[in-house]
């Protein structure tokens, strides 16, 4: 298998999986209309990064890692030399590791980076 990774700079972990992940917004009070409540259920869950990469991903292969993150990466990447050159930026403060398997994607996406993540590319996993 093979996982796409993703270096990205949030505040908290909370901020760096409103981006990586699918969230909903709370609900509405029960005092909303019919067509509000059918608005806000049609408008989640939000899912920025998949936005941003214009492609549907699969939640349950996607990896949002902000604690030990050279260590982790370690035991995912087949090749420690391509983990050594991400050595500096994974051990900044406020990076956010993200990995994306293959499975999370349809076959023949090209990924890239965004307005809010660094693209590394596309590496051979141990998993």
């Amino acid at each position: 298998m093979k996982v796409h990774i993703f270096i990205g700079y949030f505040n908290t972990r909370e901020e760096a999986t409103r981006y990586s992940e699918p969230y909903w917004e709370p609900e509405p009070e029960e005092t909303v209309s019919d067509e509000e409540y059918t608005l806000w259920e049609n408008s989640n869950p939000k899912w920025k990064m998949a936005t941003d990469l214009n492609c549907l991903l699969d939640s349950d292969f996607i990896e949002t890692i902000t604690d030990n993150k050279f260590e982790y990466l370690s035991h995912i990447i087949k090749e420690p030399k391509y983990i050594e050159t991400l050595k500096y930026e994974l051990n900044s403060k406020n990076s956010t590791l993200i990995l994306i398997f293959d499975n999370a994607i349809s076959k023949n996406k090209k990924l890239y980076s965004t307005n809010v993540v660094k693209y590394f590319g596309c590496f051979k996993s141990l998993i």
